[in-house]
C-alpha cells in the first residue's frame, strides 16, 4: 500500500529489495551460520565427559545368588592439537569471507534494482514516444479523412495515413505488454505483491547528467582484490592445517574414577586414575603417503589462488579502463543525439506546416515524423545505456552507487 500512494524511487526501490529479497535473506542466514561456526571454533578443545552405571544381578538358582556387580563411574578426556589453531583461524576467514559475499549480495541486488528501475523509466518513455506517435499519426488520419472527403486529397493518401495509424497500435501494444511483464519480475525482485500499483519517480535525463568521470580509488581495496585476497589466506589456513595433521603432535589427557562392589557386605573399591599421552603421526613424512599427497595438494590450491589474485588485478584495470572510455563514448553520443532530436524536431515542424499548405507530400511528412521518433528513441537508450555503464563502473570499484561524476 506504501508504494501505491508515493511515489518509488530508485533509492527507496533498493531499500524494499534489501528488507524483503529472498536471496538476500538466504544469504543472510549463511552469514549468520559462519558467525556461529567463528565463535564456536574453539570448541575442538573442549573436553568430553561420560558417566556410566552397571548392575550385574546372578541367575535364579545359582549358588552365589547373593553375590552381584555395582559399578558407577565417570570419565573425561581431553586432546590438544595443532589442528585447534588452524580450526579457529579458518573460521574467522570463512565469517570474512562470508561477509565480503553478503555485502557483495547486497551490492549486487542492488545494481540488478537499480538497472531494472532505470530500465523501466527507459520503457515508459519508449511507451510515452510511441502513444505520441499513434495520437499524432490518429489526428493525421482524421484530417485527411476530411480533406479526401472534401475532394482536397487522394484516396491513396488517405489509406495511406489509415495503414500508418493502425500500424503503430500493435507496436504501442507490444510496448506495454513487455512493460507490464518487466514490472511483475521488478515487483518480485523487491519482494513486493503483484497487486500493489507502482508509481515510478524519476527519469533517464536527471539520472545520467554526470560530469567528467575520475577514478581514484585503490585497487587494492575493491571488492574484487579484497575477496581474491581473502581466499589467498584461506588457501594458506589450509595449507598449514594440511601440515598440522601430518606432523603436527596430539597431547591427550584423561582422567577416570568410580566405585564399584560385588557384595552387599563388601566396601566399594575405589577406580581413580589419570592418563597422559602424546601422539606424533610418522606417515607424513613419507613422501608418497596421503597426509604427504594431502600437504602437496593444498600447496598446489595456495598457488593457484595466488594466481587468481594477480590475473584479478590486471583484468581490474582493464575493466575500469574499457568502462572510463565507454562512458565517455557515450557522453558524447548522447551530446550529438540531443542535437539530432533538435534537428529533427524542427525538420518535423517545417514538413507539417508545409505539407498543411500543401507544399510536401504525405510521405515526406510520415518520414519526418518517423525520423524524429527514432531521433528521441536512440537518446533514451542512450541515456539508459550510459546509466548502466556507470552503474557497473561503482560496482566494480566498490563505491556507493551514484557518488561517480557527481
Amino acid at each position: 500500500g506504501a508504494v501505491s500512494a508515493e511515489e518509488l524511487t530508485v533509492d527507496g526501490a533498493v531499500q524494499y529489495a534489501i528488507e524483503n529479497n529472498i536471496f538476500v535473506k538466504k544469504d543472510k542466514i549463511t552469514l549468520d551460520a559462519l558467525k556461529r561456526a567463528k565463535n564456536h571454533s574453539w570448541n575442538g578443545v573442549s573436553p568430553s565427559a561420560s558417566v556410566s552405571a552397571n548392575m550385574l544381578f546372578p541367575a535364579a538358582g545359582d549358588a552365589r545368588q547373593y553375590d552381584y556387580n555395582l559399578s558407577i563411574q565417570g570419565s573425561l578426556n581431553f586432546a590438544l592439537s595443532p589442528s585447534l589453531y588452524s580450526s579457529v583461524k579458518t573460521a574467522a576467514l570463512n565469517y570474512e569471507n562470508g561477509l565480503l559475499t553478503y555485502d557483495e549480495a547486497l551490492r549486487s541486488i542492488e545494481l540488478k534494482v537499480r538497472s531494472a528501475f532505470y530500465h523501466l523509466l527507459y520503457e515508459l518513455e519508449y511507451i510515452e514516444l510511441q502513444r505520441r506517435n499513434l495520437e499524432t499519426a490518429g489526428q493525421q488520419y482524421e484530417q485527411n479523412t476530411k480533406k479526401y472527403k472534401s475532394g482536397q486529397l487522394s484516396e491513396l493518401d488517405m489509406l495511406t495515413s489509415q495503414v500508418k495509424y493502425e500500424r503503430l497500435k500493435p507496436m504501442l501494444e507490444s510496448a506495454e505488454i513487455t512493460f507490464a511483464n518487466d514490472s511483475a519480475s521488478f515487483k518480485q525482485m523487491l519482494g513486493l505483491d503483484q497487486s500493489v500499483e507502482l508509481a515510478l519517480s524519476g527519469s533517464l535525463a536527471s539520472a545520467c547528467s554526470f560530469g567528467d568521470i575520475s577514478v581514484e580509488v585503490d585497487a587494492e581495496d575493491t571488492p574484487v582484490i579484497r575477496a581474491g585476497k581473502n581466499s589467498v589466506k584461506i588457501a594458506q589456513a589450509a595449507l598449514l592445517a594440511r601440515r598440522f595433521a601430518a606432523w603436527g603432535p596430539t597431547l591427550s589427557a584423561g582422567w577416570t574414577y568410580g566405585k564399584s562392589k560385588t557384595n552387599v557386605t563388601d566396601k566399594f573399591s575405589t577406580t581413580n586414575s589419570f592418563s597422559v599421552g602424546v601422539s606424533i603421526p610418522l606417515d607424513g613424512y613419507l613422501p608418497w603417503s596421503k597426509g604427504a599427497d594431502s600437504v602437496a595438494s593444498a600447496a598446489d590450491s595456495l598457488k593457484t589462488a595466488e594466481l587468481t589474485l594477480e590475473n584479478s588485478r590486471t583484468t581490474l584495470a582493464v575493466q575500469i579502463d574499457n568502462y572510463v572510455k565507454q562512458i565517455r563514448q557515450i557522453q558524447s553520443q548522447i551530446a550529438s543525439l540531443q542535437a539530432n532530436v533538435g534537428l529533427a524536431q524542427k525538420s518535423y515542424n517545417m514538413t507539417k506546416d508545409a505539407y498543411t499548405h500543401g507544399s510536401r507530400d504525405l510521405l515526406t511528412l510520415q518520414t519526418a515524423a518517423d525520423s524524429l521518433l527514432n531521433a528521441r528513441t536512440d537518446l533514451a537508450l542512450q541515456e539508459y545505456t550510459l546509466i548502466t555503464k556507470m552503474l557497473d563502473l561503482e560496482y566494480t570499484l566498490g563505491v556507493p552507487f551514484g557518488s561517480l561524476g557527481r
